[in-house]
């Protein structure tokens, strides 16, 4: 009897085990008009007190940052154009949160980031372009874990994981892409964001993402946060294409949100005891007031990728997102 549940106990191990992809570089959105590469071939310089990361993050010119251990503060370090920030291993982490304005050739990888003291997001986004988070774990922010809002531009979220523990927070609101769903001039012609390998995890309950003006391309996702209002919401003018995602266990994995204008194509994906909207094509509603030449459409991304079958997603993303 111990032989065979030992045996058995293997065989599980070889089925659930799963070989992550070697590292292909900057991808999606953020790998065109121009690419991302961060601060690029500067030495790379380590770090382990806010004040190293705040004067480093903050600098002029090309920096490649190393998070080593723990770093925490209350609030946001502002983070400048042609950064690389990244943990030293898995365990590296910084508490409190990213801001980024007017700026643009970011990179965040490898690294834990959960929330501080204060109300921000644990990564923000505004007004800046070419930015990519690869393989990050973003958890329990009081506000946004991810937001690309005010005219914010070619940006892809790969490998990351999304998260909350604190069941009593009601603002559990994961990814958001745009200003709001009423005027937002600004926003038109930008907001192009890839989402893919993601997992979608517990106790988030909204915005998986949220899009509004943009075009977003998410695919190869897992989502599994039951209990969770919806998965991927999208309105005012925005045009989503949905492929190869597995939902598991999950409410309304894609919803239209208010009633204006706005398209979702939804192809592959795989449905696993799901309730709620499934929602594809034009939503047919009003327009936004000095907005009526804004348009929302299928479109084909600007870039190549390869799509994992829908079934393989759970392994995949459980296996490989997040640091490494």
């Amino acid at each position: 009897m111990k032989a065979t549940l030992l045996f058995c106990c293997s065989l599980l191990g070889a089925v659930l085990a799963v070989t992550c992809p070697a590292d292909t570089g900057v991808n999606g959105y953020a790998s065109v008009e121009g690419g991302t590469t961060g601060g690029g071939t500067a030495t790379a310089v380590t770090v382990t007190t806010l004040a190293d990361l705040t004067s480093n993050a903050g600098a002029s010119g090309s920096r490649v940052i190393i998070v080593k251990g723990t770093i925490d503060t209350d609030g946001a370090v502002t983070v400048t154009s042609d950064k690389t920030i990244k943990g030293y291993d898995a365990s590296a982490t910084f508490v409190g949160g990213f801001a980024m304005n007017g700026v643009s050739n970011i990179i965040f990888q490898n690294l834990n980031i959960k929330a501080g003291g204060a109300a921000v997001d644990t990564i923000a986004s505004r007004n800046s372009h070419h930015i990519w988070y690869d393989h990050l774990s973003l958890s329990d922010a009081p506000d946004g874990l991810l937001d690309i809002t005010k005219a914010s531009d070619y940006q892809t979220v790969s490998w990351c994981k999304f998260s909350y523990t604190d069941t009593t927070n009601d603002h559990r609101l994961a990814s958001l892409v745009g200003s709001g769903g009423g005027t937002q001039p600004d926003d038109e012609g930008k907001l192009h964001v890839t989402y893919h390998h993601n997992w979608w995890s517990s106790n988030v309950d909204q915005r998986m993402p949220r899009v509004m003006y943009g075009d977003a391309h998410v695919y190869n996702n897992h989502y599994r946060a039951g209990g969770n209002l919806y998965c991927i919401g999208f309105g005012s003018y925005a045009s989503v294409l949905i492929e190869n995602n597995y939902f598991q266990e999950v409410n309304s994995p894609h919803e239209f949100m208010y009633n204006v204008y706005a398209w979702a194509g939804a192809t592959g994906n795989h449905y696993d005891d799901t309730t709620g909207s499934k929602d594809s094509g034009y939503l047919g509603g009003e327009d936004v007031e000095g907005q009526e030449d804004f348009t929302a459409g299928p479109f084909t991304p600007p870039y190549s990728y390869t799509l994992d079958d829908a079934t393989a997603i759970p392994s995949l993303a459980q296996g490989c997102a997040g640091p490494r």
